[in-house]
This record gives structure tokens, C-alpha cells and sequence, in this order.
């Protein structure tokens, strides 16, 4: 492995975006609102025939999820359904530029048919659903967002089309259809080993292999797995699915095949902590972490070997509480291009970011760039290969708030005897070093901030990455 000073020589002289915003300089365990943010501004403006810019509250108020596009850097939300919302665009916020777009629909109203269950709408496109966790994003070389199961537009019945939405290309296509019997509520994540999705349908757990566009059969369940109001994250290392929500607690081994529902949890357990409905949740590879959060400052943390949750006090702009129906869903995301979990709660709500761990995140490799034509009037077309090309509008918005201080960690019914108090961050105190790199003379205050860093000894698993010097005492 090389030595520290090597990785730092080489961190020195690579160059990286001069971004200064406050997503930036934001401290480890601390929260920040950024301002001007409502998604309500990239939504359709109204027609003769419905009030798209009211309903459109729809997208996140009724049971909606999203994901993130690892190749930009956006979180790309989809949702609407049943009795809520007939809308099915999709909208974009982009953590670089802190601003929402629309880069694709709504259908015409003219194609979208009233009455009944409405997989796809008259253009080929597909009909609105409620998401859940179902949406899922699948880098090169397919560089799509999928959509499994759902609640459809307008009678709510399970949705069984596997569609896919083509970044670049602009473009749903309707893919192999899910099995008929499984429903709505469908977690699924993305495995990198394999590039293939996991989802836990109601009878058995499913692989989809994107390449091949087909389902294969994994483990089974004996009475069911279902429950409507649960999020999921991987760790991809561990190849560990854990999914979170109706309080209980459900993992999978990708590896062995082997699923566990409803986890014996050690302390305070699901339904104390986040109640029955489905809190926000993602896998942190900073601090090697499933991060979980209920509404609120405060966050905790999941360890699948001790099957417990520790609290981290959060600090900076209080989110609140979740207001969407059925819970956070898939709406709360990590973010690996600014290294923060980015929240988005209802349409007139701003967006807000958490960081958990040290970092400012990697650029993405696809730029900021994306598919589509975000100055259109938002129609589409639908084509008779089964295809649905569309454009959208945007809108900007800034991120110019400073951020608070960090948060102390605490074990929820569990010991916490075995914290390093010695594991402390150069930034503890909450000012933050503010300093990034680049290949001249400005990274030599870097250099200066990353000495502390490179002194500290490692960081046992399990110990928090931003607890407050005063822990030391």
C-alpha cells in the first residue's frame, strides 16, 4: 500500500473543481438547508384541463422515492399514481449547480387515459405510480434509471412493467416485465460486482440482469416478505442488503442468497426509533456505514454484526420532521460527487444535505451534463417500439448558507465503552479546514490542514468519524 505521504503528493497535484458553495465547507454530522430550492419551480405549468402545478405535490407527497445518478452527480426523482397524481415526468436536481430540472414529460393530456389501471399511457410512455423504493439507477454502459413495481394512475392496482429511463437519450423504455403476483413497495438496489438490481418482491427475492433483460430467481420466501413502507441500501463491499421500514429490519447476502426478515435488533429497535413507516437510509463509504434517519437533527447509524442503531446528535439547519406519506423512502440519497445525503421532502420544501463523514466528494465522471432539451415546453412523443422521448424545463437555484457545528455519537442500547477517544477530527471544533487542492501553490494551506490528519491513528469500525473533542473529557 503506499505511504501516506505519496497519497498525499498525489492529492496535491491533482486538480479539482474550484467549487466554492457552502456544500463544500460544510462540517462532518452537520445539516444545511439550501435556499431557493422548492422543486415546485420545475414543475409543468397548467393545462385547460388539470392544474399539473398544483398536483405535481403529488411526485413526492405520495409515497415517491428517487436515486441517484452516480455518472452527473443528480438525484433524479419519479413518482405521482393512483388517485394521487397522473403526472409522469421526470425531474433532476443537480448537486453541482444546487438547482431542479425537468428533463423529461409530463405525456400530453390528451394521452393520458382516465378510468381503470394504466401501465403505459396512449403515447408509450409510462403511466404514473407511486415508487416507493423501486426506482434504481444503473451506471455505464446502460446509464439508465429503472422503475420496478409501483402503485399505477388511476386505480392503484400493482404495477408489473420494468421500465427504463435512458439519461442521455432522453428516452422510457418499457423492458421485461416484473412476475405478475409480486406488487407495489418492491425495494431494489444496484450491485456493482455484478450490474445487476436486487429486488425484494413479495414471494422470493429477484436479480435482474440488465444485459439480458431477464428476472432470475433467487431466495424465497415461507410467508411473504411484503411491506409497503421500507427503504434499502448495499454495502457493496459486504454485498449486504439491508432494508429498513414497517418496523422491522430485513437483510439480504447477495453472496450466499441467504434473506433474514425481521432482524432481532439489540436495544432500542425500528418502530421506538422511526415508527411504522419507511425513514430515509443509505450506505455511507466514508465511514463505512448504513446511515438512517427518522426526521429531525439527529441521525443514526445501523451495524448489521451487532444488529443495533447508535445515535449521532446532528447539528446545523433542523430538517424536521418527514412529511411524505408512507415515509423518506428512496428521497433520502448519498452522494458520493459532494459526499453529503441529500434530502428532498415535498415540493415546496427546500432541499436539504447532511454529511456524515470527512469530504468534500469526487467530481462525477460524466460531468454535469445530461440528455435532453431542458428549455421545452415539456410534451413527449411515444414511438411503436415501445419507446417515449420528451423534453423539460429547468430552474436555478444557489446553495450560500454556512453550515453548524458537528455532533457527538452515542450507541442506542448498546455499549459504547470501546470509542477511541483518540479518533478525533482536525475540524472538531466545527470551523472546518476550507481548504481544497489544487496542482499550484494554493495547496500548500492543505498541506497544512492534512498533518493532523495523517498523525491520527486509524479509526477502529464502528466509531464515529465526527465525535466532538469535548467527548474526550
Amino acid at each position: 500500500m503506499p505511504s501516506p505521504w505519496v497519497i498525499l503528493a498525489v492529492a496535491i497535484i491533482t486538480p479539482r473543481p474550484a467549487r466554492a458553495d457552502a456544500v463544500d465547507e460544510l462540517p462532518p454530522g452537520t445539516w444545511l438547508e439550501l435556499p431557493d430550492t422548492p422543486m415546485r419551480a420545475a414543475c409543468p405549468p397548467n393545462s385547460a384541463d388539470y392544474d399539473w402545478n398544483f398536483y405535481c405535490q403529488g411526485v413526492t407527497a405520495a409515497w415517491g422515492g428517487a436515486a441517484i445518478d452516480t455518472t452527473r452527480g443528480h438525484l433524479l426523482v419519479w413518482g405521482g399514481g393512483h388517485g394521487d397524481y397522473r403526472g409522469n415526468e421526470v425531474y433532476r436536481f443537480d448537486l453541482a449547480t444546487l438547482a431542479w430540472s425537468r428533463p423529461w414529460g409530463p405525456s400530453a393530456d390528451d394521452q393520458i387515459p382516465m378510468g381503470g389501471t394504466h401501465e403505459v399511457y396512449d403515447d408509450g410512455a409510462p403511466g404514473s405510480r407511486h415508487t416507493y423504493a423501486g426506482l434504481t439507477y444503473v451506471p455505464a454502459p446502460h446509464d439508465a434509471l429503472f422503475a420496478m413495481g409501483g402503485s399505477l394512475w388511476q386505480s392503484g392496482s400493482f404495477a408489473v412493467g420494468t421500465w427504463r429511463f435512458d439519461v442521455a437519450a432522453n428516452a422510457w423504455t418499457r423492458v421485461t416485465d416484473g412476475p405478475a403476483e409480486q406488487g407495489f413497495g418492491d425495494p431494489c438496489v444496484y450491485d456493482p460486482m455484478t450490474g445487476h438490481v436486487f429486488r425484494r418482491a413479495n414471494s422470493r427475492m429477484l436479480e435482474y440482469d440488465p444485459d439480458a433483460d431477464v428476472f432470475l430467481d433467487r431466495a424465497s420466501s415461507d410467508g411473504g416478505f411484503w411491506v409497503s413502507n421500507v427503504t434499502t441500501a448495499l454495502d457493496p463491499d459486504a454485498r449486504l442488503m439491508v432494508m429498513i421500514g414497517g418496523g422491522r429490519v430485513d437483510t439480504y447476502d447477495l453472496a450466499n442468497d441467504v434473506y433474514t426478515q425481521d432482524v432481532a435488533i439489540a436495544g432500542a429497535d425500528v418502530t421506538s426509533l422511526f415508527g411504522d413507516g419507511s425513514p430515509g437510509m443509505d450506505f455511507d463509504p466514508v465511514t463505512q456505514r448504513f446511515v438512517v434517519w427518522g426526521g429531525g437533527l439527529d441521525v443514526y447509524s445501523f451495524d448489521p454484526a451487532t444488529a443495533s442503531f447508535s445515535l449521532h446528535a446532528g447539528a446545523g439547519d433542523d430538517p424536521g420532521a418527514i412529511v411524505g406519506s408512507g415515509g423518506a423512502f428512496t428521497r433520502f440519497r448519498y452522494a458520493p460527487s459532494r459526499n453529503v445525503f441529500v434530502w428532498v421532502d415535498h415540493v415546496d420544501a427546500n432541499v436539504f444535505v447532511f454529511r456524515m463523514g470527512e469530504g468534500m466528494g469526487e467530481p462525477p465522471p460524466g460531468g454535469t451534463s445530461s440528455g435532453g432539451d431542458e428549455t421545452g415546453a415539456g410534451d413527449s412523443s411515444g414511438g411503436a417500439d415501445g419507446t417515449a422521448t420528451g423534453q423539460g424545463t429547468s430552474a436555478s437555484a444557489s446553495g450560500d448558507t454556512a453550515g453548524g457545528s458537528t455532533g457527538a455519537t452515542t450507541t442506542v442500547g448498546a455499549d459504547t465503552s470501546g470509542a477511541d477517544p483518540a479518533a478525533t477530527d482536525a475540524d472538531a471544533s466545527g470551523g472546518g479546514c476550507s481548504c481544497r487542492t489544487h496542482a499550484d501553490p494554493r495547496a500548500l494551506p492543505w498541506l497544512a490542514c492534512a498533518l493532523p490528519w495523517l498523525r491520527r491513528r486509524r479509526r477502529p469500525r464502528g466509531v464515529s468519524s465526527w465525535a466532538c473533542a469535548t467527548d474526550e473529557a
